[in-house]
C-alpha cells in the first residue's frame, strides 16, 4: 500500500469459542439454576443489560467503531486523491490519443514509402544518377567554354564553375556507390527504394 495511504485498524478476528466459554463459563450462567435462566429469559431488559455487558459484545462494538472510523478514514483519503486520479486519467487518455496519433502519421509515412520504393529499382536509380552526372560534368565544361571565350567574368565563372564541379563530384561518387551495392548484390536481393 502507499505510504500515504492512512493507517488500517487491524480488526480482530470473532471467536466463537470464545464468545460461548464466556457466556456458558462458570462466573456467568454456569452458576444459574433453571429459575434464574428462565426469570433471565422472560426479563427483556435484564437480559439486555447483561448482553451489553458482555466483554465479547464491547468487544463487537469496538471493532465496529474502529472500522466505523477506519472506513471514514479510507472515504477522506479516496476523496483527497480524487483530483490526482482524474489527472492521471487525462494525462493517460492524452498519452494515448497522441499514441493514436503517432501510429496513423506512422501508417501513412510507411505506406507513401512503400509507394516510392516501388516505383524505383535500384538499376533505373543508377541509370538516372549517371545521366545526371553527365549533364552536372557538361554544364561545368560549357561554364568553361563561356569563361574562355570572355562571354563570362572571372568572380561569376569561379562561383558558378564551383557550384556545378561540387554538384558533378558528390553525384560521381554516389554513383559510385550505388554501383559497387549493385556488384555486391545477390541475384536473389531485390533492392527497392
Amino acid at each position: 500500500m502507499s505510504n500515504n495511504l492512512p493507517e488500517l485498524v487491524r480488526v480482530h478476528q470473532f471467536d466463537t469459542e470464545k464468545v460461548i466459554r464466556e457466556v456458558m463459563g462458570p462466573a456467568l450462567l454456569g452458576r444459574a439454576d433453571k429459575g434464574e435462566l428462565q426469570e433471565l429469559e422472560g426479563d427483556e431488559v435484564r437480559l439486555d443489560t447483561f448482553v451489553q455487558n458482555l466483554a465479547v459484545i464491547k468487544d463487537i462494538q469496538s471493532m465496529r467503531e474502529q472500522l466505523t472510523t477506519c472506513i471514514r478514514t479510507l472515504a477522506e483519503y479516496n476523496l483527497n486523491m480524487e483530483p490526482k486520479l482524474n489527472q492521471g486519467r487525462e494525462k493517460l487518455f492524452e498519452s494515448y490519443q497522441n499514441r493514436e496519433t503517432l501510429e496513423a502519421q506512422f501508417e501513412r509515412n510507411k505506406k507513401k514509402i512503400e509507394e516510392l520504393s516501388g516505383q524505383y529499382s535500384m538499376d533505373t536509380t543508377m541509370a538516372l544518377l549517371q545521366t545526371a552526372t553527365a549533364q552536372a560534368e557538361e554544364e561545368a565544361e560549357k561554364t568553361v567554354d563561356k569563361y574562355l571565350e570572355g562571354d563570362m567574368d572571372v568572380e561569376t565563372f569561379i562561383q558558378t564553375f564551383q557550384q556545378q564541379k561540387t554538384l558533378h563530384h558528390l553525384r560521381r561518387v554516389k554513383s559510385e556507390k550505388l554501383n559497387e551495392l549493385l556488384q555486391k548484390r545477390t541475384p536473389s536481393q531485390n533492392y527497392r527504394f
